[in-house]
C-alpha cells in the first residue's frame, strides 16, 4: 500500500515534469523565433536609416503643418506656391518614412521585452524540472535503498531459520523452554 502511494507521487511528478517539459520546449521555439525576428527586424531597420537619415517624425510633422500653414496664410506667388506644395509634398513622404522607421523601432523594443520574457519563462521551467528531477533522483534512490534494504532483511531472515534449522536437534529444551548451558557449549564446538 505504502509502495503505491510512493508510486503514485512519482508517477505524478513524472508526468508534471514532461508537461514542463512540453512548454519548455514551446516556449524555446517561441524565443528562438523572436530571435531571428529581431535579428531580421534590426538589420532592416540599420538599412533604412543607411539610405536615408531622416529627423523624428515629431519634427517633419511641424515642418509640414508650418509649410502648410505658410501656404495658406501668406501671400505669395503661383510659383512660389507650387514650390512649397512640392516641398510639402517631398516632407509628407519623409514623414511615412520616418514614421514606418519608428514603428520598426517600437516594434524590435517589444519584441526585445517578448525575448526578455520568453528568457525569464524558460529559467523558471528550468528551474522547476531541476527541482522535480532532484526530487525524483532522491525517490528512486530511496527506492532502491529501500529494496536492497528488504533483500537483505530476508537474506538474514533466511539464513537465520537455516541455522535454526540446523541447531534445533542439538538443543534439548526444558520444560519452561530454556535452554541448559551445556546445549550451548555442543552447539558452539560443532559448529567450529
Amino acid at each position: 500500500m505504502e509502495e503505491e502511494g510512493k508510486h503514485d507521487e512519482t508517477a505524478a511528478l513524472e508526468k508534471e515534469k514532461a508537461g514542463l517539459v512540453e512548454k519548455l520546449k514551446e516556449v524555446d521555439r517561441r524565443y528562438r523565433y523572436k530571435m531571428y525576428e529581431s535579428k531580421a527586424l534590426r538589420e532592416m531597420l540599420e538599412k533604412k536609416r543607411k539610405e536615408v537619415t531622416l529627423p523624428p517624425a515629431s519634427d517633419i510633422r511641424k515642418r509640414v503643418r508650418r509649410l502648410e500653414f505658410i501656404i495658406s496664410t501668406e501671400a505669395r506667388t503661383l510659383k512660389q506656391e507650387r514650390e512649397l506644395v512640392k516641398e510639402v509634398r517631398r516632407w509628407e513622404k519623409k514623414l511615412d518614412e520616418a514614421i514606418n522607421i519608428e514603428r520598426m523601432e517600437r516594434k524590435l523594443r517589444f519584441i526585445g521585452e517578448d525575448i526578455k520574457s520568453a528568457e525569464m519563462q524558460v529559467a523558471q521551467l528550468e528551474k522547476r524540472i531541476d527541482e522535480i528531477r532532484k526530487a525524483l533522483r532522491e525517490k528512486h534512490h530511496t527506492e532502491r535503498k529501500s529494496a536492497k534494504e528488504r533483500k537483505l532483511l530476508e537474506l538474514k531472515r533466511k539464513v537465520e531459520e537455516e541455522r535454526q534449522k540446523e541447531i534445533e536437534p542439538f538443543m534439548q529444551k526444558e520444560s519452561d523452554g530454556r535452554v541448559g548451558l551445556g546445549e550451548i557449549c555442543v552447539i558452539k564446538k560443532k559448529e567450529k
